[in-house]
């Protein structure tokens, strides 16, 4: 067997970063839907706040983006109510959520979150980071927001400028 053949001993598998989304208008997220039909992400929707406090007990997501107004609560008590399993978690063996190598530890400790809005509220924006969370995004909200690295063998697109001539 040549050195060319052979596995990699150190290499990770890459797998999908697991999203969660906690927002009753699911259409609001067709770009998430997408990549996990092509298995980029793993993603899990939860249409309440009870949905998603039983969501964060069993499972570990990477990202959580949770909408301001849910239709049994706020999102920023729903923060409140979960910030124990989510924000302060470390990967639990009995969890089904993202395995972390050993190599990774240091990604293991939080989940980023963001909370979403329709429309920009400073309010809600102040009150989202003294929460401590990621973020603070309107809609929509697109899978950039990941920072997924592009798959293996694809360039990336330039964008082509468009500039307006004088007529």
């Amino acid at each position: 067997m040549s050195t060319s053949d052979r596995p990699e001993v150190n290499a990770v598998p890459q797998r999908p970063r697991e999203v969660v989304i906690v927002d009753s208008a699911i259409h609001h997220y067709a770009d998430f839907v997408a990549s996990a039909r092509q298995g980029v992400i793993g993603l899990h929707f939860c249409a309440d706040g009870r949905a998603a406090m039983r969501m964060a007990k069993r499972f570990r997501a990477d990202v959580w983006l949770v909408a301001g107004d849910l239709p049994d609560m706020s999102g920023f008590d729903l923060l409140d109510m979960l910030a124990e399993d989510i924000q302060q978690s470390s990967v639990d063996p009995l969890r089904s959520g993202s395995t972390v190598s050993l190599g990774h530890l240091e990604d293991a400790g939080k989940s980023r979150v963001y909370v979403v809005a329709d429309e920009y509220r400073i309010e809600d924006e102040q009150r989202a980071l003294a929460a401590g969370v990621a973020g603070y995004r309107v809609r929509p909200v697109t899978i950039d927001i990941l920072d997924l690295p592009l798959p293996s063998g694809k360039a990336e697109t330039p964008v082509a400028a468009t500039v307006a001539q004088p007529s």
